[in-house]
């Protein structure tokens, strides 16, 4: 469970990427709606790895891949881009919903 804790850390961490628009860091496509999902679900994910709460994990995991699915699908049909991401976006958001989602699936052994 602390694999989730450091998945959650390094996606609040991979938001400071979408902060300098125009500069060369510059990797990843977020929004202030972005912005919120990505650190809540991240919270969620440190907080459930730290208290080894395996539920937790799983809907941070689940949330961010509805995210990043909505994120795609906004895409692919254009119009109103909610989070105010990009393809990038949907990389960060379902890597780490699969991660954080296999985290907390899986039983843990003695």
């Amino acid at each position: 469970m602390k694999l989730a804790v450091g998945i959650g850390v390094g996606l609040a961490l991979a938001t400071l990427l979408a902060i300098p628009r125009g500069l060369p860091w510059h990797m990843i496509g977020l929004g202030v709606p972005g912005y919120l999902v990505v650190l809540a679900l991240a919270a969620a994910a440190v907080t459930g790895g730290w208290h080894e709460r395996r539920s937790l994990v799983l809907i941070a995991g689940v949330g961010l891949l509805i995210a990043g699915l909505f994120q795609l699908v906004e895409l692919v049909i254009g119009g109103q881009n909610t989070l105010g991401g990009d393809l990038s976006t949907v990389s960060l958001l379902l890597g780490g919903g699969i991660g954080l989602t296999a985290i907390g699936w899986v039983e843990k052994t003695a």
